[in-house]
């Protein structure tokens, strides 16, 4: 189960980022629930003497499990799918090289990547099937949404999709996919 970020220390885009990690490493060291263990992996992130393992870990996570969907463990008619949808990407080439890289790619079925569609991960679980997310993909999802961020400016907001509130569909947000969407009047993606 999920802890609810406290609105006093987590209010803009990269303390989510950072609380949503800080429960990735509470989940995998046992202590999924601990809500002080959370919250001091979460300091610990933000001032620094923490950080992340790197990307090459995720890959040698993802190599030891072998070519397999990452979602339902099917191995055949596999193909990469994009964490955050490189459709998203808009026009700004940083944002196009993000998406594109490795780094936002994990093995999907047909059945799973069709589903998945234009939806990053979170949209495509829901809020309520959260805890669901495959580890992996939840440390790649957290790690580019954090990167495209920073490529972006947009760490410190509070808001980016503009939906009145910080919460998880505010990490996939590519700015300028949602400056395009809201011209055309498309406010959600169903979640």
């Amino acid at each position: 189960m999920a802890l609810k970020p406290p609105k006093r220390i987590v209010s803009t885009v990269k303390d989510l980022i950072y609380w949503f990690y800080a429960e990735l490493i509470a989940k995998s060291a046992g202590f999924a629930d601990n809500y002080g263990f959370v919250i001091s992996r979460f300091k610990k992130l933000k001032s620094g003497e923490m950080v992340w393992s790197s990307s090459l870990h995720d890959h040698m996570k993802e190599w030891d499990q072998g070519k397999i969907c990452v979602y339902c463990g099917n191995d055949q008619n596999l193909s990469l799918d994009h964490i955050i949808p490189s459709c998203r990407a808009g026009c700004d080439p940083r944002v196009i090289q993000l998406l594109e890289s490795i780094d936002n790619c994990v093995w999907a079925c047909r059945k799973c990547n069709s589903s998945k569609g234009g939806k990053d991960v979170f949209e495509w679980f829901g809020g309520e099937r959260r805890d669901e997310i495959p580890k992996i993909v939840l440390s790649k999802f957290l790690k580019i949404s954090y990167k495209l961020h920073e490529t972006q400016g947009t760490l410190e907001l509070t808001d980016p999709n503009m939906d009145g509130v910080l919460d998880i569909y505010d990490l996939g947000t590519v700015i300028t996919d949602l400056i395009m969407r809201k011209s055309k009047g498309i406010t959600s993606f169903n979640h």
